[in-house]
């Protein structure tokens, strides 16, 4: 299986994740079509990126409209994601909760985060591994995919640690 491949799975199995998460936190969810409060200009990891591109195109996705005035280039006037089928992993979390390893000097450094705005009732939640998504997990498997990925191909002479603004697809 090829890096991208690899990483296309790792895409379903957050989807399939998120999706749980999302009905079972839905009588809070705050986000619809249109939130964008999360959304930013961001940079993502080279597999990520060239999946992204090779996906679009597959596909005849049209070119997006950039917009300079919003906090991510890839929002429409609705404030909707034009590339929402292709979108990244960090934009396919957003809002919901996920656990982070924040300290190293506490043994029980890990934290959640999430959107205030679907949790303002965070501290009536126990949130645990049934209702949370460990991205340290997710972050480590995208992170060894990519050096697969920059191992497939070395002609795009890219450094393991270089990401690649996402408005650079276009």
């Amino acid at each position: 299986m090829t890096a991208v491949e690899q990483y296309i799975e790792l895409r379903t199995q957050v989807d399939q994740i998120t999706a749980k998460l999302a009905l079972i936190h839905s009588a809070r969810m705050a986000c619809r079509k249109g939130c964008c409060q999360c959304c930013m200009d961001l940079s993502v990891w080279p597999v990520e990126f060239y999946s992204i591109v090779e996906e679009m195109k597959a596909a005849g996705w049209p070119r997006p409209q950039l917009s300079e005035d919003k906090q991510c280039c890839f929002l429409d006037e609705q404030g909707a994601c034009q590339i929402y089928p292709f979108r990244p992993l960090i934009c396919r979390t957003h809002g919901l909760p996920l656990v982070y390893w924040h300290d190293e000097t506490d043994p029980a450094g890990w934290g959640v985060m999430f959107c205030k705005k679907n949790f303002k009732d965070a501290e009536n939640i126990e949130f645990g591994p049934d209702n949370t998504l460990n991205m340290e997990v997710v972050n480590e498997k995208l992170a060894r995919i990519n050096l697969s990925f920059l191992g497939e191909r070395k002609d795009l002479n890219i450094r393991p640690e270089d990401r690649i603004e996402l408005k650079r697809l276009f």
